[in-house]
């Protein structure tokens, strides 16, 4: 399942599922790469597909480099330039892997530039960077999108996410549905990696008990909470006027750890949410609009019905208002959310 990228960054790198494709036609065109993103599930997937080709079995430590300037020293081209023109020993190239070297930001020589742009036949190289640094008008980015490939590996959105899992979790031999595929994505962030832990760890659990049918109440019981869903029955509660039974869910989960400022944000973010529903009134084109999971989408429209917009434009608004309270010292994180929710119950 190939996770989508939006237009902006469409136009700075091809999707890892194309990038997958062209290895299989016409690998020799991979040989310079680099890879942008804050997914690093699919960043790993892309380097490890390029070891498996490039890399004779047991030649790794004599004809692959790894650069890691993330937490070391800045970044040296010309050191790059010395392990790339090394003859490879077993394998069809020497392959060089840099990771957090802020490449397109790096103020190259023209010599440098020049051997990114006639790479030699006997090497391969792959740029690892997080998006934050990433800039697509410098000469370096220009001369390996030039020579080489660019590959955009984002965070991707409920939907792609759940889909991924559920064909990931197919494909490993266990049985799952919607409702599980998104209350993990959900639980994860939509991080790929985290998700590929998680799923690890409830297969275990799945084995432990003779079965191939992951179920809610394991991930219930296995994973970190769903902040979404907490929210959506939070919300639920307002929709209907209980303040008590909203309160009491707050704070259970309060009560569990969970920071009082992301459960803020995510309750700020979902009344956004709940006016694009209002807005919109079909689960097909909610679910369109924000990337969502159908089966979510379904349960918010539903929702909104018990909100005039007015309403949940003032709930937005006010949280706004809390925030800024918050941010000013007038105001107790937690007394502002309580305040947003009371609010949304309608009791003032």
């Amino acid at each position: 399942m190939a996770l989508k990228t939006d237009k902006k960054r469409s136009k700075a790198g091809i999707g890892y599922q194309e990038f997958f494709d062209l290895m299989d036609k016409d690998p020799d065109k991979t040989r310079l790469v680099l890879v942008h993103g804050d997914e690093n599930y699919l960043a790993e997937q892309i380097i490890s597909r390029m070891e498996d080709y490039w890399i004779a079995p047991g030649g790794r430590d004599m004809d692959m480099n790894v650069i890691d300037t993330r937490f070391s020293e800045k970044f040296d081209m010309d050191k790059l330039i010395d392990a790339a023109m090394c003859v490879p020993w077993m394998s069809k190239a020497r392959l060089v892997v840099v990771k957090g070297a802020d490449i397109t930001a790096y103020q190259a020589t023209d010599k440098q530039l020049e051997f990114l742009k006639e790479l030699p036949s006997g090497c391969a190289v792959v740029f690892w960077d997080q998006d934050a640094k990433f800039k697509a008008s410098t000469s370096v980015y220009k001369a390996i999108a030039a020579s080489g490939v660019v590959v955009a590996t984002p965070i991707g959105n409920e939907r792609e996410v759940a889909d991924w899992i559920r064909s990931k979790v197919q494909n490993d031999g266990y049985r799952t549905d919607d409702r599980c595929a998104v209350s993990i994505a959900g639980r994860c962030q939509y991080s790929l990696m985290t998700v590929s832990h998680e799923l690890e760890k409830l297969y275990l659990y799945c084995d432990a008990r003779n079965t191939h049918n992951l179920t809610y109440e394991m991930i219930e019981e296995c994973c970190p909470p769903d902040f979404t869903a907490v929210v959506f029955d939070i919300m639920d509660s307002c929709g209907t006027g209980s303040a008590d039974k909203a309160l009491s869910t707050l704070s259970r989960l309060l009560s569990a750890g969970e920071p009082v400022a992301r459960l803020r944000s995510t309750v700020v973010g979902y009344l956004r949410k709940l006016i694009i529903a209002k807005e919109l009134g079909n689960a097909e084109a909610l679910a369109t609009e924000l990337g969502m999971h159908p089966y979510p989408a379904g349960k918010m429209v539903r929702q909104v019905n018990n909100f005039t917009m007015d309403k949940l434009i003032k709930l937005y608004i006010d949280g706004a208002n809390y925030d800024s309270e918050f941010k000013h010292g007038n105001i107790d994180e937690r007394m502002a959310l309580e305040l947003l929710i009371i609010a949304a119950c309608g009791v003032r």
